[in-house]
């Protein structure tokens, strides 16, 4: 384990995480994120060569914002905060002009109602004894690191000292990070508050019953593992490159015919592909190419005529897909298999406990808006004015 690996584990738990972007509805992470909405202008920036907005600038395209923008427990949010955020954002002003008024004030009231919705739970989360401190993370990560196995906690201090801290330094420096003390309590509040309370409440019927409902997607399908000898081409339109690749596979499956038990070898010695590192060996995968384990994809001519060999250690005659020409070798077929109640019971637990948490974290978040939470009017829109 990594220093960061372990410095990570205080204060970015990734259910409590999770749980309150959900809850929040908005994403407050100041990088560009691909899956951004169009018309949010932190999701444009491109590869455009453009200046960030300058605050003037900000000001003058948000200047519906009211100030205060919204109150929290009669606390001010001001105009200003949003600003600020914005700047940081360096996002430029071209964007801001690009995607019009109507929808700008759409983002920006995405924004408002994650920012009140940060600062709400920090003021739930204090309600409920738990505030941000730098001896509640130097707490929490020595408790951490104490239930670490030795061999882990060597290895991290090794690491700091080859950057000249102690455990105590690197702790002490972590601890100051104001924004990592926020998360880690909010993570500690979500835990103890909903998570804990929910993991008790989900039943055996709950659990059973979520498992019999989702058998299709806890079933292995029939899989095969099987290795190959690849003769390929560079360009699949090229005639050329096809013949010359299927002078070489025809030449190697003349050898395997002859002896067969050289499939390893031959593999290692003659194939294009990287696998003839392991002698030619893929991961297992099923009828329709997609791996058994991890992400990834077999060509489907290729997987359909794995599929087709009959008996394990057989091979196929030269097979031809986009990548060139293939000889294959049955290694073993798994048939298909249901994965048992009790291997995964934990993580089924774990899931409907989460779905419970999250449910009651947004309901005590809506209801805590309701009661303390007041958000200002924008400005009339230009269009509405001139009417």
């Amino acid at each position: 384990m990594n220093v960061k690996k372990f410095t990570g584990k205080f204060f970015a738990v990734c259910f409590a995480a999770a749980l309150t972007a959900a809850a929040f509805s908005a994403c407050k992470d100041k990088k560009t994120e691909p899956d951004q909405p169009a018309d949010d202008p932190t999701a444009q920036t491109g590869d455009f060569d453009m200046q960030p907005a300058t605050e003037a600038q900000i000001l003058e395209v948000v200047s519906f914002l009211p100030d205060p923008v919204a109150t929290v427990d009669g606390e001010a949010i001001p105009r200003q905060e949003i600003i600020d955020d914005l700047v940081s954002q360096e996002v430029p002003i071209e964007i801001f002009h690009s995607i019009g008024e109507a929808r700008l004030r759409e983002a920006m009231n995405r924004q408002i109602e994650a920012m009140v919705k940060d600062r709400l739970m920090l003021k739930m989360a204090a309600d409920a004894g738990f505030k941000p401190s730098a001896e509640f993370i130097k707490q929490e990560m020595k408790t951490e690191f104490d239930e670490l196995p030795k061999e882990e906690q060597e290895e991290i201090e090794a690491s700091l000292k080859e950057h000249g801290l102690t455990l105590e330094e690197h702790m002490e420096k972590v601890s100051q990070d104001e924004e990592i003390q926020k998360a880690a309590t909010l993570s500690k509040f979500v835990h103890t508050t909903f998570l804990d309370k929910a993991k008790k409440e989900v039943s055996e019927d709950d659990v059973k019953k979520f498992y019999e409902d989702h058998l299709e997607v806890l079933t292995r399908p029939e899989g095969v593992t099987v290795a190959h000898i690849l003769a390929q081409v560079d360009d699949p339109s090229s005639d050329e490159q096809y013949a010359a690749a299927k002078v070489k596979i025809d030449a190697i499956y003349d050898e395997l015919v002859k002896d067969p038990s050289q499939f390893g070898k031959i593999a290692s010695e003659k194939s294009d592909c990287p696998s003839k590192a392991d002698e030619g060996k893929l991961p297992a995968f099923d009828k329709d190419g997609m791996m058994l384990e991890g992400s990834g994809t077999m060509d489907q001519t290729f997987a359909t005529a794995a599929f087709e060999i009959e008996k394990e250690g057989q091979i196929t005659k030269p097979v031809k897909t986009q990548f060139g020409y293939h000889i294959i070798k049955l290694l073993e077929r798994t048939p298909e298999e249901v994965t048992p109640l009790e291997k995964v019971k934990e993580s089924i637990t774990k899931h409907l406990a989460e779905e419970k948490a999250q449910t009651e974290l947004e309901k005590a978040l809506d209801d805590a808006i309701e009661k303390r939470v007041k958000y200002n009017d924008f400005a009339p829109a230009k269009d509405v004015e001139e009417d």
